[in-house]
């Protein structure tokens, strides 16, 4: 199905007392979190999900407190260009 760029990179606010935002990007989930306990739980998950076991998806930081999520080839292609094969 069809989706339109402006849909598609739309702001996406979370209901509730939940800080951040997701952003859903063209090859990428990008992720803006504000909480302390959020941003260390997903550098918690890095190491796991980035381990040499799992090609992707790929996880990456940066900057601080914002992080974007790769699947598929994309994230075969950052894992590349992070020179981890």
């Amino acid at each position: 199905m069809t989706r339109s760029r402006g849909l598609a990179e739309a702001d996406r606010e979370p209901a509730g007392d939940r800080a951040g935002t997701v952003r859903v990007k063209e090859e990428f989930l990008e992720l803006d979190l504000e909480t302390a306990r959020d941003i260390g739980l997903l550098r918690g998950w890095m190491g796991r999900v980035n381990g040499p076991a799992h090609p992707q998806p790929y996880l990456v930081e940066g900057p601080p407190g914002r992080f974007r999520l790769y699947v598929g080839s994309a994230a075969e292609r950052v894992r590349t260009q992070h020179g981890i094969l």
